[in-house]
């Protein structure tokens, strides 16, 4: 049973070492409209945004007439369409939710994912109607950053809210995890040796 119990305690720790999720909301702070948002040590956004917005339940301040997917605020976008954001490690798996907002009579959105300059995984999608989220994910082995581009008819503003990334954290060498499982199991193996002759 202890053995068992060491094991499970040794891959969870290895899944602390493996990867680290990471869901930026745009309501950390306050809503600061007309101020690019910058993002955060982990993920450098290219200030090209127009800045964090209040949703509709905040008095849909500047008319956008949207409602973040996860708290009520999002990232809007409304003279610039595009935006880089870069990560401070190497992410797997990144993901947002993007909607048309007020103003917009079309809009389709480019999301692409690069490992330095080369192009690893790409999605488009022609967004619905206003206030109606949709969710693109790109994914790859190692992803140094993601930038997405707006394009729709004359004026055509958007949010983006619920921005998800997971970074590979620092993964033990395979020498040093062959050395902390046989350290544990060796621990378990002499505190039940220690038991048998205390018994006996």
């Amino acid at each position: 049973m202890k053995i068992k119990n060491a094991a499970f305690l040794f891959i969870l720790s290895l899944s602390t070492f493996c990867a680290q999720a990471t869901v930026i909301t745009f309501d950390e702070a306050p809503a600061a409209s007309g101020v690019a948002y910058a993002g955060t040590a982990a993920a450098a956004f290219s200030l090209t945004n127009f800045g964090t917005v209040g949703g509709n339940s905040k008095g849909n301040p500047g008319n956008w007439g949207l409602e973040g997917t996860n708290g009520s605020q999002f990232l809007g976008f409304n003279s610039s369409y595009s935006e880089t954001v870069t990560f401070a490690s190497s992410a797997t798996n990144v993901s947002a939710d993007f909607s048309r907002s007020n103003g917009s009579s079309s809009e389709t959105i480019q999301f692409n994912a690069y490992d330095g300059n080369i192009l690893v995984d790409s999605v488009s999608v022609a967004l619905g109607a206003i206030n109606n989220w949709t969710t693109l994910s790109v994914s790859s082995a190692d992803i140094t950053s993601v930038t997405w581009t707006g394009t729709g008819s004359s004026f055509h503003p958007y949010g983006v809210d619920n921005f998800n990334f997971v970074t590979s954290a620092a993964v033990p060498e395979p020498t040093s995890v062959a050395l902390l499982g046989l350290g544990i199991l060796g621990f378990v193996a002499s505190r039940r040796k220690s038991a048998i002759s205390k018994n006996t």
